[in-house]
């Protein structure tokens, strides 16, 4: 049990951090796909409504990936909080 802790524990910092990477790299996209949004109304073309178009694509799937890991960490969260609860009562029943 304790040594599944520190490999949730090592797979929470790792997760944690690609979150951190992710939210960055969405908020990215997002002001990107924002930007082609205004370029496209102002130019009326169709390039403009295609790169329009692929910028929002980019920020939905950045969306998705920042989502995916997040509740990938809430998974490994809730499992580490679950391991943690039963070593304390391990150890207290032992006492």
């Amino acid at each position: 049990m304790e040594q599944r802790l520190g490999q949730l524990r090592a797979e929470v910092e790792r997760v944690r951090a690609e979150l951190q990477v992710l939210e960055e790299q969405a908020a990215h996209v997002a002001e990107v796909a924002d930007d082609a949004t205004g370029q496209a109304a102002v130019a009326g073309t169709p390039l403009a409504d295609r790169e329009q178009r692929v910028a929002q694509d980019d920020a939905r799937r950045a969306r998705r990936q920042r989502d995916e890991a997040a509740e990938r960490l809430r998974h490994l969260t809730d499992e580490q909080d679950r391991l943690l609860e039963r070593l304390l009562d391990d150890r207290q029943g032992a006492t």
